[in-house]
Parts: structure tokens; C-alpha cells; sequence
């Protein structure tokens, strides 16, 4: 059996760290876009809404879902955005609350929870920071059951406090539907996403 010695771990763990840190800037802009808008509760989106664009992590490309907001509901006037990302075949979840100076440790400290009673607890995989930014990959298990049930409540733990959103129905029509659309999308090389934005430039 190979041994990693300590110094490779290392040096994985800081490349884990700037691929998350690289998609955070990438959608900051989708995030920062989102502030002074209204909770998605009016009505479910039937467009899949997958931004591609030329820009890479880790040397691969990606895409993502649009921007789901979720009003947080014991801080007043305060949003968390939840985003949906894919790289190679495997699918991200993003949540940013939309304040300043909200510190999110390295730990488990997303809870979801579920209509059927059952509750999961997400990692944070993002380095410990104060951008109130969470990222994690999510697992085929933990996929499924966010596919398969209604979620009813989202808190996310933070050293000053704990931030409790909770899911409308047309927002689970929303999550189900972006991690449909994002499940099935082939994330595509530079040269195809040139092609298609030429034929939609045609129309």
C-alpha cells in the first residue's frame, strides 16, 4: 500500500481549497447580482437555466444552475442564495448567505431538513472564511434524497448564530428541477459552447 506522507496531503488539501476559492469568485457575480431581489416564491421555472461559460476550474470546465433565493427568516431582510454546480460528472451545492461578516467555520453545519421528519448534515468543504460562503460536493445518497423529498427547512450553524430558512413548495419544484437538468447536461468544451452561442446570435 502506498503511504501519502504529510506534506502531500497538504499540498491536496490547499488545491481542494483553491478550486472552491476559484468558483466562488467565478460566481460571485451571480450571487452579488441577487442581493436586492425577492425570495424565487411566486412561480417554478420549466427552462433547465444552465449558464457555461469559457472559464475553467482546475483546468475543467463547468457549469451552473440559476440562483435560488431563500428569505432567512429569523434575520430581517436577509437572503441566502442556494446554487447548483457541475464539473466532470460530478455536482456541487453552493449556499452564500447575503450579509457581511458572517463566518463560516470548516465543519458540519448545514442541516436539511426534510417533510418526511428526516434530517441530513452537509460538510462545508470550503475553507473557513467569513464570506458566509458554503461549498460541498454533494454525494449520490445525499442527491438522491434531495431529489426524492420535500425539503421543509435549511439552517446553516455560524459562529455568531444559526440562519434558518424555510422551503416553499414551488422552490422544491425548483431544486428538483435544476438537479434534473444539471444531472442529464454534458458540461461542454469551449469550441461547442462558441458554436452555440453563434446559432443563438443567428436567430
Amino acid at each position: 500500500m502506498q503511504t501519502i506522507v504529510p506534506s502531500t496531503i497538504a499540498m491536496m488539501m490547499k488545491l481542494k481549497n483553491v478550486i472552491f476559492f476559484s468558483f466562488f469568485l467565478v460566481c460571485s457575480g451571480w450571487f452579488n447580482a441577487q442581493d436586492k431581489e425577492a425570495d424565487s416564491l411566486e412561480f417554478a421555472h420549466f427552462d433547465c437555466g444552465i449558464t457555461q461559460t469559457k472559464q475553467k476550474l482546475d483546468k475543467q470546465f463547468f457549469a451552473s444552475t440559476t440562483p435560488i433565493q431563500l428569505r432567512i427568516n429569523n434575520d430581517e431582510f436577509t437572503y441566502t442564495t442556494i446554487l447548483f454546480g457541475k464539473r466532470k460528472n460530478k455536482i456541487y451545492l453552493y449556499l452564500k448567505i447575503l450579509a457581511d461578516n458572517v463566518c463560516i467555520k470548516k465543519d458540519k453545519n448545514v442541516d436539511v431538513y426534510f417533510k418526511s421528519g428526516e434530517v441530513i448534515t452537509l460538510k462545508n468543504e470550503y475553507l473557513l472564511n467569513c464570506e458566509a460562503f458554503f461549498a460541498k460536493q454533494i454525494k449520490k445518497k445525499e442527491l438522491q434524497k434531495l431529489k426524492e423529498n420535500e425539503i421543509s427547512l435549511i439552517k446553516i450553524y455560524t459562529y455568531k448564530k444559526n440562519y434558518e430558512m424555510y422551503v416553499s413548495e414551488v422552490q422544491n419544484q425548483d431544486i428538483h428541477h435544476y438537479i434534473d437538468c444539471l444531472s442529464a447536461y454534458k458540461v461542454k468544451k469551449t469550441d461547442e459552447v462558441k458554436v452555440k452561442k453563434k446559432k443563438q446570435d443567428e436567430r
